[in-house]
């Protein structure tokens, strides 16, 4: 049933105004006419069949929502301000119960990608390991066919002297090969990581940057940086790797910043050491300029400490290249 049209007699009586207030809380209808607040809610749960990462999600609160409004469709003028807001709050509890499903379930689907990549790695890995066993079995197998063929022609054609001499230079050749392959598979795995590095180099996005006369300022946020420390995450790492082949001989200024929480020397020096993290990495992947650094902490803000997105913007490090 729908509420009333019926105006509230005046009066001063108390039960006269509760059934005011309950009549200008209450929209005034025809019969034939819909009640846009039940429009309207049933219009936000609508919603979440017609999106379809909430589609059949919250299910529970979606029906007592259901129930609710169609409780407060049926509300007596009295019983409506009261249905209307059990009706609201179902709603909500729906909508938020329908994302936290959502949510829910793409956590899971994370958690099983996650496991299957572990899984993977590991077959990787423990194949690499049989083919390694294998190799180290064979190399083995053929060092001591050709130690006990050296032995028996030692024993037909050397005397006891000499055997001890041949013994020891084998046994010096054999360690200078173990050196040598060691080196090798350092060499190898160095490679390796190399080429990792200008694979992701190559695909990475260069910092944002911005002209200041002659010179280019590249802007490093505060999120590349594990929180409170100076080490680099991978993407950030690659960024700089590229900018730094974008960079070559020209010279560079490094400056890292903080916000203005925290003390004020633990910020100056953790803005320096940002600083040097970068200069290092840009170092090491071929900038071959002068490159300075410098630490100014909390100073130079560009954006207001006050709000938590003036703290990120202001959590940077600045890599001006001339």
């Amino acid at each position: 049933m729908r509420p009333s049209r019926a105006q509230p007699r005046a009066a001063l009586t108390r039960a006269v105004a509760f059934a005011a207030l309950v009549a200008l809380s209450a929209p005034l209808l025809a019969d034939d006419e819909i009640d846009p607040v039940v429009a309207r809610l049933q219009s936000q749960l609508g919603q979440l069949d017609a999106d379809p990462e909430l589609a059949g999600m919250g299910g529970v609160e979606r029906l007592k929502a259901t129930q609710a409004v169609q409780a407060l469709a049926l509300a007596k003028s009295r019983d409506y301000a009261s249905a209307q807001f059990i009706a609201e709050q179902r709603v909500r509890a729906a909508l938020a119960a329908a994302r936290a499903d959502a949510l829910e379930r793409q956590s899971t689907t994370l958690d099983r990608e996650r496991d299957q990549i572990l899984v993977e790695a590991s077959r990787r890995e423990a194949e690499a390991a049989r083919r390694d066993a294998e190799r180290l079995r064979v190399q083995n197998l053929a060092r001591q066919e050709e130690a006990e063929m050296e032995r028996t022609a030692r024993a037909e054609t050397f005397a006891l002297a000499e055997q001890a001499k041949a013994d020891a230079e084998q046994a010096r050749r054999l360690a200078a090969s173990r050196a040598r392959e060691a080196a090798l598979a350092r060499e190898e795995a160095e490679l390796a990581n190399s080429l990792v590095a200008e694979a992701l180099a190559a695909d990475a996005p260069l910092p944002p940057s911005r002209s200041v006369g002659p010179a280019t300022v590249y802007t490093l946020a505060g999120s590349a940086f594990a929180s409170g420390r100076a080490t680099l995450t991978t993407e950030a790492n690659a960024s700089l790797r590229r900018l730094a082949m974008e960079i070559g001989g020209r010279s560079v200024e490094i400056v890292g910043y903080t916000d203005s929480q925290g003390a004020a020397a633990a910020n100056q020096a953790l803005s320096l050491r940002r600083a040097e993290a970068v200069a290092a990495i840009l170092k090491e992947s071929g900038a071959s300029g002068s490159i300075r650094t410098d630490g100014r902490g909390a100073s130079d803000p560009v954006a207001d400490n006050g709000t938590a997105e003036g703290r990120a913007r202001n959590r940077r490090v600045e890599i001006t290249v001339r």
